[in-house]
């Protein structure tokens, strides 16, 4: 990539442009998010409900593999089809739900054949970003240290897929070829859904299970109300992104929505 803005990139905070719109970039291959039915590798790794499949410019492919529940998104196999396909004995936790503004998490994860490592994950940022050919809202910025490498990522947050990565390798401009599968894959582990989304005076609910409450809390964690109501009026809130946060027998589920 060339003509990044680095001093944009580095900002942190609330409702921030982060304008690479005069970057350039040299396709290096394209990212697809798939079910694990639709890659080779379904009955190798159980354990896994989700994938990520890489094809470089030249026509190589690899794929990471990863468990995505209510709570957490961990990573249970990397370059996977290659001769480098590594598994993690311990997984490690890519994000954690609800993450909200501010908040930091730490992990430790360990690969097959080797040693324990750590991984801190900080939530320092989120607004717009605008690259060279799209525009992306309600974007999240994350700082993340992992085994003393340092890496800068932002995120759509619906459906959840990664956009741009910044880290001491240099940067990467994700080209999504496929979302709507991750979409449906992250919406089966949850027990309501919701439109319409960006909503303007009243969010609808569908649950799937017997909901006791629902929380509505903004980024910066903070609860804004409680309802037991379907249909929620959000007229009153400002605008930006917010999570729904459900309480079920079986556990907590989050969701984010956009207050327009």
């Amino acid at each position: 990539m060339n003509n990044v803005n680095i001093s944009n990139i580095t900002i942190t905070g609330e409702n921030v442009l982060w304008d690479l719109s005069s970057t350039t970039a040299t396709l290096a291959g394209t990212a697809e998010f798939l079910d694990m039915a639709d890659t080779p590798y379904e009955s190798e790794y159980p354990e896994a409900n989700f994938a990520m499949k890489f094809t470089q410019t030249g026509g190589a492919t690899n794929y990471s593999l990863f468990s995505l529940m209510s709570s957490l998104f961990v990573e249970v196999a990397q370059e996977v089809g290659t001769p480098n396909a590594t598994s993690f004995i311990n997984y490690r936790t890519t994000l954690v739900f609800p993450f909200t503004y501010n908040m930091s998490y730490s992990d430790i994860y360990q690969k097959e054949n080797q040693d324990e490592k750590a991984i801190t994950n900080t939530y320092d940022g989120y607004g717009s970003l605008i690259t060279n050919d799209s525009t992306f809202d309600n974007v999240v910025r994350t700082y993340k240290v992992d085994n003393g490498e340092t890496y800068v990522d932002w995120w759509r947050t619906s459906p959840l897929v990664p956009i741009f990565q910044a880290s001491g390798d240099g940067f990467i401009l994700w080209e999504l070829t496929s979302v709507t599968t991750g979409e449906r894959e992250m919406q089966s582990n949850l027990i309501f859904q919701m439109y319409p989304n960006p909503a303007t005076n009243r969010l609808n609910i569908i649950n799937k299970e017997l909901i006791s409450k629902i929380e509505i809390i903004n980024m910066a964690g903070q609860l804004q109300f409680i309802t037991t109501q379907s249909s929620i009026d959000v007229a009153m809130l400002s605008t930006g992104a917010y999570f729904v946060k459900a309480f079920s027998e079986k556990g907590t589920y989050s969701q984010i929505f956009i207050k327009q």
